[in-house]
């Protein structure tokens, strides 16, 4: 016990020093990377000939929702598709666990490619940028970007020595989020906003964008996180309900969470808005339950994860940042789903 309260202290520290130093080093780390593509400078070459003998580690970040379970599902469909042999970690939302798992996976020598949805991707940083490349590993990102890289833009959310970071949740669409509320309330208002857990790149990026709502006449009440479950949002959002009962908004980082939220504000006049864009979500956006969702895209961020590690062993050129919310899945290349538009858009999950 003494040993493993030694190290995860330890690892606390790392990944404060990061997240201290993450925006500026990370930056100047991509400028100097050289541009985007299979052959670029930063990039793993591949770790074998043919795709056939590709073996895949693929981390996922638990498997305890809805959206998770989809990303799985789409992991195991690919590995059929392409003839490559696939292994699920469930990292269960914690970051020692899936750190475990991942130092397993590396000293087992089994696997030649990692695709990972981190859980803490400063702990993890180290053993993926340089402990996999050492042993021939290539590694994929999506989701949740490593070394201190969450609240960075554009390609400065890939990490030199991955093959590409996937995803659809950067610092930009938060911002674009807040900008959304602060054009339905020009006057502000009392905001509540409910997260994940803390060293979840989302929730670093969810609650930096939201201090620019201070700026614009809003008063940020309550800030919770939790594990993304149903039940812990509903606990979170009636205690932010009772304790303040002229709360206009509550922002709610994933639709599983959300429900919970719908259930504790029925009745008031709390109006709630939802990241995740599932088929609940945007049922509720039709129904008036929600303002607005956001669609999120588990199914296609897992294949674009898993098609840069096929892609590399094919020679094809890889990108280093893939950003979903400018997918072309997405109605006019835009997530941001509302009551006038919600009929164009068709949920992942």
């Amino acid at each position: 016990m003494k040993r493993v309260t030694l190290r995860a202290a330890a690892a606390a520290i790392a990944a404060a020093a990061l997240l201290l130093t993450g925006c500026t080093t990370a930056s100047s780390q991509s400028a100097s990377s050289g541009g985007a593509g299979g052959t670029t400078a930063g990039q793993p070459a591949a770790s074998v000939k043919s795709v056939k003998d590709l073996k895949i580690a693929y981390f996922s970040a638990g498997s305890s929702n809805q959206y998770l379970q989809a990303a799985i599902d789409e992991a195991h469909k690919f590995a059929t598709e392409n003839g490559v042999q696939l292994d699920v970690f469930d990292g269960q939302f914690d970051a020692q666990t899936q750190f475990d798992q991942m130092q397993t996976a590396l000293t087992s020598g089994k696997y030649n490619a990692f695709v990972v949805e981190p859980n803490d991707g400063n702990l993890v940083c180290n053993m993926l940028t340089k402990d996999a490349p050492a042993a021939k590993i290539m590694v994929s990102v999506f989701n949740l970007p490593i070394c201190g890289r969450a609240s960075n833009l554009g390609e400065a959310t890939w990490q030199p020595g991955t093959l590409t970071y996937v995803g659809g949740q950067t610092l930009d669409v938060y911002q674009d989020w807040m900008k959304q509320l602060e054009k339905a309330y020009p006057n502000g208002g009392k905001v509540a906003l409910i997260s994940g857990p803390d060293l979840n790149a989302n929730t670093i990026c969810f609650f930096q964008a939201a201090k620019d709502l201070k700026q614009h006449g809003f008063q940020i009440v309550a800030q919770q996180t939790t594990d993304y479950t149903t039940p812990k949002a509903f606990q979170a959002a009636q205690t932010i309900v009772q304790a303040h009962p002229d709360l206009n908004v509550i922002m709610s980082n994933f639709s599983g969470m959300t429900r919970g939220v719908v259930q504790a504000t029925g009745g008031t006049h709390v109006a709630v808005y939802d990241f995740g864009g599932d088929q609940w979500a945007l049922d509720n956006v039709k129904s008036g339950a929600l303002a607005s969702t956001i669609v999120m895209l588990p199914r296609q961020e897992t294949r674009e994860a898993l098609q840069a590690v096929v892609g590399r062993v094919k020679g094809d050129d890889v990108p280093k940042f893939v950003n979903l919310a400018q997918s072309d899945k997405l109605p006019n290349g835009s997530p941001f789903v509302t009551p006038d538009n919600v009929g164009q858009y068709t949920a992942e999950y």
